[in-house]
């Protein structure tokens, strides 16, 4: 009866615990998610992407620092320019979905 007990109680633990890890990332996925009109991203990503690659011109409120404010920009905009270049920028410094979600995560704080 003991060992009965010891190991639905091991069980419930081990349960419990594995349950507990879906609710984390389903609560951390929804808070780094944005769905937009032009789709789904990863502003975490955005973000960690923006202050490696631009923010050392645009400055890490947006404001500019030697280059142009990204302020009150439109994710279409902001993605043009990643990906086209604008004025002294040069284009494909961002690509792909890295480009998409820099350019959600800028739109995003930019009009805050």
């Amino acid at each position: 009866m003991k060992k009965l007990i010891v190991t639905l109680m091991g069980a419930s633990l081990f349960i419990a615990a594995c349950g507990g890890n879906d609710v984390v990332n389903e609560a951390s996925n929804s808070t780094n998610n944005e769905t937009t009109s032009n789709g789904t991203y990863d502003l975490a990503s955005g973000e960690e992407i923006y202050q490696q690659k631009c923010a050392a011109c645009h400055g890490g409120d947006l404001t500019g620092a030697g280059a142009s404010a990204v302020t009150g920009l439109t994710y279409d905009e902001v993605l043009d320019a990643v990906v086209n270049g604008a004025g002294s920028m040069p284009a494909g410094l961002v690509t792909g979905s890295d480009a998409e979600d820099v350019s959600a995560w800028v739109e995003k704080v930019g009009n805050e």
